[in-house]
């Protein structure tokens, strides 16, 4: 049985002009016991009402939810947040300013009638739990406390009473670079000691891919994908998937043949065609089709003979063209490299050789497997 069922849920809601707004639409989802799944998506995609409805903090238009097998949600039926066995932590950390960090935790462990002989006890279990054992932080107010800080409290006062679901909307967006990236390992490891099933909300794909078991993809208040992070990189079904998993080139397409696996497609640019054959899912008729291609998945080598324009084989496996360098970005550790192939398509290529130049000749080389084709917008 999951530990959450979402079925068809919507979230509509009227504006301030009077119309009528659909935050989230026909939803579907359901998370593992023990899992940590994450809600991925621009702001204003219905991540955040997502995770609220699941809460008991917002009423739902239509669909229903379901917590470890109980309904808690319904167009006519909304159990309150208490009665939910859920924790929630905010992306704005929400701790009670005129209470100390050791107050924070001992007051919600007092709202979700913990037992009192051992509360004390378990106040220190849950602040060593995140780090914040000794040092006498637990006697400091909010004030007192750094943001990292505020948010291990605010972290450690919702795994506090042993929730049998935590919510997490954007718990990290406040904390800089660095201190977000020890945050995401602090919290993998937390969870992975207590054991308790997680929904997290994030726009940072990155973030998402380094903590999540399984990710939704939303936009528009809709799930455009879902799936582990590797397949959701590797096989976006969408456009918008390709671009916000990550960097792709994409092109607009004119399919030519398919078979279960591969096809045969033409990239169109003024009066250039450009012949490549792609992979694809077989989930769709791939009308409007769209080529994808990771900057990564691009292979580059020095060839001075290459003529401009010109093509050096297309086989069932390969594209092989002749390209020229048209810009240079270093960033450290990869190259970004714009190269032109054909008379005027141009693909960016993230490489790990930095001595190439602007203005040479390549050979470029695509895998079948690495050029994916898919359904366009409709």
């Amino acid at each position: 049985m999951p530990a959450v069922e979402v079925k068809k849920l919507t979230k509509r809601f009227v504006s301030g002009g009077g119309s009528v707004v659909d935050a989230v639409k026909n939803l579907n989802f359901s998370v593992n016991e023990g899992e940590l799944f994450t809600l991925l998506g621009p702001s204003g995609c219905g991540k955040t009402t997502t995770l609220r409805a699941l809460a008991g903090f917002e009423d739902i238009t239509e669909g229903q939810i379901k917590l470890f097998g109980d309904v808690v949600s319904t167009s006519d039926l909304n159990v309150p947040p208490e009665r939910r066995g859920i924790g929630f932590v905010f992306q704005s950390y929400a701790v009670w300013p005129h209470m100390t960090a050791r107050e924070n935790i001992l007051y919600a462990l007092k709202n979700q009638d913990y037992p009192k002989d051992r509360r004390e006890d378990r106040v220190q279990e849950a602040l060593s739990l995140v780090g914040l054992a000794g040092g006498n932080v637990e006697d400091r107010y909010p004030s007192e406390l750094s943001g990292g800080q505020q948010q291990r409290v605010a972290f450690a006062r919702a795994i506090s009473y042993e929730p049998k679901l935590l919510l997490m909307d954007e718990p990290l967006s406040n904390l800089d670079f660095q201190l977000r990236k020890r945050m995401r390992q602090s919290i993998l490891d937390i969870l992975d000691e207590i054991k308790v099933t997680t929904v997290y909300v994030t726009h940072d794909q990155e973030e998402a891919f380094e903590i999540s078991d399984d990710i939704c993809v939303m936009k528009d208040g809709v799930k455009m994908q879902q799936g582990d992070p590797e397949a959701l990189y590797d096989s976006p079904n969408s456009p918008f998937v390709a671009n916000f998993i990550g960097e792709a080139n994409v092109f607009n397409a004119e399919l030519v043949s398919k078979t279960k696996k591969s096809a045969n497609a033409t990239i169109t640019k003024g009066d250039q065609k450009l012949d490549m054959v792609c992979r694809h899912e077989g989930k769709s008729d791939l009308k409007n089709p769209v080529i994808v291609i990771r900057p990564e998945r691009i292979h580059i080598e020095v060839a001075s003979k290459a003529g401009k324009g010109s093509k050096y084989n297309k086989t069932s496996e390969t594209n092989e063209y002749a390209g020229k360098i048209t810009h240079k970005i270093f960033r450290g550790a990869s190259v970004y490299y714009d190269v032109t192939i054909g008379d005027n398509t141009t693909v960016q290529v993230r490489s790990t050789q930095s001595k190439l130049k602007v203005g040479q000749n390549l050979k470029v080389t695509i895998a079948k497997q690495d050029a994916l084709i898919v359904q366009g917008a409709s």
